[in-house]
């Protein structure tokens, strides 16, 4: 039998409001931690010789130092949150049903018990995400709790080869990103089961679990958009039934020179709508958004991340290169996209291609502003924070480096954590790809200030 199309919408939202009704229970998190190094891990001779703590970087340059001032700083905050809030403003998605469609025509990959995926179950996801009546909503929501950004609408993952432990090989491509709460959202679409809906956010689309978020009304914006924000300094901070950490912005009504903030964050209420929860939070997890941009305060919120494992688009709570980028820099109020391209692509760009390695570390370190210049390649991204002893030291969340082990000239050297490095990291090594370090790639340096005031 088929279903009519206004039917069929009727009995998805009746589905999603039972269903969200229903999310009261606690999700799994793996929250982001400074643990020591596992044993899978490698520790390349850069990590022992650069100092793994920012404040000695902020203490060459002057931890009071300003990175920006404050007439730029105000400007890009303000386009901060309009950036931010952008999802609540829209009135239909601005992604094409043809591209959503499209990541459905071809199985590809590995699930995690190392079978392939079949055509059998992607046609499943692709009849339950009922694409013809793509977009089916045009609503505004918020994520509650740590949301998975998915390429399609499951949790199962896909790898590119057999991965018996996903910790080990931490790559599942269905992960875009993992959004934060608090994150605003456009909803376009729901599967039709109600299990999952296609969102849009201020970075990026894709499939978020129904649990994960609550859809708003005009009374709970008008309330939530205070005009003073907050933005968290460190991670595992606790809001009610879930964790948040660095590159979390919400509300607050507290003023400029209040020692404790009170933080309006998303819950979900009666019949499955977002209502607004308070909670008094001290200056060592939040401060008052933007927070001066001094050498000392990136410093401070570097060191929440360091050492912290990688995890490609958020797998398992942590961060890849681009997000360690982009969070460490939210509570100052820069906007950067979410992939390495993009951001480096974001601010006064130094193009380094053809250069030598050695003429690349030097436009680095005289046209380059520690702790406010991203150094760019192909796939990867990283924070420039001084001169040390003469080298460029650079913080970036790196998985490992490219080395011939036998026959297999695309093995790795499990970095797999936050570290400060040179350009040159594991030259050291004996096996290293033809002697190519990370400085061969690069390609650009983005100053993303420039320095006038």
């Amino acid at each position: 039998m088929t279903i009519p199309r206004m039917c069929l919408r009727t009995l998805v939202t009746l589905c999603c409001l039972v269903l969200l009704a229903a999310c009261g229970g606690k999700k799994t998190l793996y929250p982001p931690q400074r643990i020591p190094p596992a044993s899978w891990m490698n520790t390349p001779e850069d990590v022992r010789v650069f100092p793994q703590d920012m404040n000695v970087y902020a203490g060459i340059i002057g931890r009071d130092k300003l990175l920006m001032g404050a007439a730029e700083q105000r400007r890009r905050d303000t386009e901060f949150n309009r950036l931010f809030f952008a999802p609540w403003d829209m009135v239909s998605t601005s992604v094409r049903r043809a591209d959503v469609v499209s990541v459905f025509r071809r199985p590809r990959g590995y699930k995690a018990d190392g079978s392939v995926w079949t055509h059998g179950e992607w046609n499943q996801m692709e009849a339950n995400a009922h694409l013809s009546d793509f977009p089916s909503q045009r609503k505004q929501a918020i994520v509650l709790r740590a949301a998975d950004l998915r390429e399609l609408p499951t949790h199962e993952p896909r790898f590119a080869k057999p991965t018996p432990d996903s910790r080990v090989d931490p790559f599942d491509y269905f992960q875009y990103s993992l959004l934060p709460p608090g994150t605003p959202l456009f909803v376009a679409h729901a599967t039709a089961d109600g299990l999952w809906f296609y969102v849009e956010c201020a970075v990026a689309s894709g499939w978020v679990y129904a649990c994960d978020i609550a859809p708003v009304d005009a009374d709970f914006k008008r309330a939530y958009k205070t005009g003073a924000y907050a933005a968290l300094v460190r991670d595992n901070v606790r809001l009610a039934d879930t964790l948040a950490g660095v590159g979390a912005i919400f509300p607050t009504t507290s003023g400029e020179n209040s020692r404790s903030l009170r933080i309006l964050y998303p819950v979900r209420g009666a019949g499955g709508m977002a209502r607004i929860d308070e909670i008094v939070l001290g200056d060592e997890d939040a401060a008052l958004k933007p927070l001066p941009f001094t050498a000392g305060n990136a410093a401070r919120v570097g060191n929440a991340m360091m050492s912290q494992h990688y995890g490609w688009g958020g797998m398992f709570g942590n961060r890849d290169c681009s997000a360690l980028i982009r969070d460490i820099l939210a509570p100052f109020g820069i906007w950067l996209p979410r992939n390495s391209s993009a951001q480096a692509r974001r601010g006064i760009v130094h193009p380094l291609g053809g250069m030598s390695v050695k003429e690349k570390e030097h436009a680095v370190l005289t046209r380059g502003t520690p702790f406010a210049s991203l150094v760019g390649m192909k796939g990867h991204i990283m924070l420039y924070v001084g001169k040390y002893k003469g080298r460029a030291a650079v913080f970036h969340n790196v998985w490992g480096l490219r080395v011939v082990e036998g026959s297999d000239d695309n093995a790795r050297f499990v970095i797999g954590r936050a570290v400060v490095t040179s350009l040159t990291p594991g030259m050291e090594l004996g096996n290293l790809y033809r002697d190519v370090t990370l400085a061969d790639r690069v390609g650009t340096l983005t100053n993303l200030t420039d320095n006038a005031y």
